[in-house]
């Protein structure tokens, strides 16, 4: 177990934001980025949460990996408000804490890249992603790590995730997500699956090893919230990249944060749905109004009435083509 410091979770300000760079490959933090602070041994692997909300739950997360993460590592917290005084609740808590603030909130995608680029910049071996309302059952980095260098092939680790009773694994994407692509196997050990072409690793809990960070390229960033994850798997899945699922639970109770069913999570879930199959099939019109039809005809025999206009503004911009944060949530 880890001793709990005595020093303060430093904080830097945000340094002026840059173009978004393309999907093919990630940008190095400008010279700009923060020196590494005091003790901070270079080639740590990183552990990157992007802090929405409020501060008890990212102070829990960095507590808990202090205690039960015996894999020496640093933490890069995000910090996207709404308010301030996150860095004083993650004062002392872990031993190697960075916090970078970004009150603007560009996005889960953009925040995990800016904390990726700070730490792979640092020298990072690997970053682990991991949302900042989860807590580890054991230790979960070490194993993942040592998977990573024994398999340098795999583009992106995975782990299960508890919710409650539930061990849900890697998501079950719809048949056109897939586009008819075959996955070659990669020869996992025990204990590993490789994913199929219509599945794709939860953004709650993901490691990337330097190099393929640099071969898959960052996450997309220009959907602020939600399939994220998804489209980071399928663009690994078109490279011919694997994609791996270790089963190593880590407790996480889903949407925590924002709510399972809120309207935020409704709006940006059926825009970034409807955007990423325009992406994927721009001339199947017809396939997406009929999507539209089934997901407006969900909240009516769910009796969720309340969460049909959420509903019709997220189709409207899907069908737009609309991207980053919607001004009205």
């Amino acid at each position: 177990m880890m001793s709990q410091p005595t020093s303060p979770c430093p904080a830097f300000p945000p340094s002026p934001s840059p173009a978004l760079p393309p999907s093919s490959s990630p940008t190095l933090p400008p010279s700009s980025t923060p020196a590494l602070p005091p003790g901070t041994e270079a080639g740590l692997p990183a552990v990157v949460l992007v802090h929405y909300g409020a501060p008890e739950l990212t102070r829990a997360c960095l507590a808990n990996l202090a205690a039960l993460e015996p894999e020496p590592h640093r933490v890069v917290v995000v910090d996207h408000g709404p308010g301030p005084g996150l860095a004083a609740a993650l004062a002392g808590v872990h031993p190697r804490c960075t916090l970078l603030a970004n009150p603007a909130n560009p996005g889960f995608g953009a925040g995990c890249n800016q904390g990726a680029d700070w730490a792979f910049g640092a020298g990072a071996e690997a970053v682990w992603f991991l949302n900042n309302d989860a807590t580890l059952e054991r230790p979960t980095l070490g194993p993942l790590l040592a998977l990573a260098r024994s398999h340098p092939q795999v583009a992106l680790w995975g782990t299960q995730q508890r919710d409650g009773d539930r061990v849900l694994g890697a998501d079950q994407q719809p048949p056109w997500y897939s586009g008819g692509r075959v996955v070659v196997p990669a020869g996992l050990p025990s204990g590993c699956r490789q994913l199929q072409a219509r599945e794709s690793l939860s953004g709650a809990s993901i490691l990337v090893t330097r190099s393929q960070w640099q071969r898959l390229g960052p996450w997309p960033a220009d959907l602020f919230l939600y399939l994220e994850d998804a489209v980071w798997c399928l663009r690994a899945h078109a490279m011919g990249l694997p994609v791996a699922l270790v089963e190593l639970p880590v407790r996480h109770p889903r949407s925590s944060t924002i709510g399972r069913r809120s309207p935020l999570s409704i709006f940006y879930g059926v825009r970034n749905q409807l955007r990423l199959h325009t992406q994927l099939w721009p001339g199947a019109r017809a396939a997406r109004f009929a999507m539209a039809l089934h997901l407006l005809q969900k909240r009516l025999f769910q009796g969720r009435w309340h969460l049909l206009g959420h509903t019709l503004r997220g189709i409207r911009a899907g069908l737009r083509g609309q991207t980053g944060r919607d001004p009205r949530y």
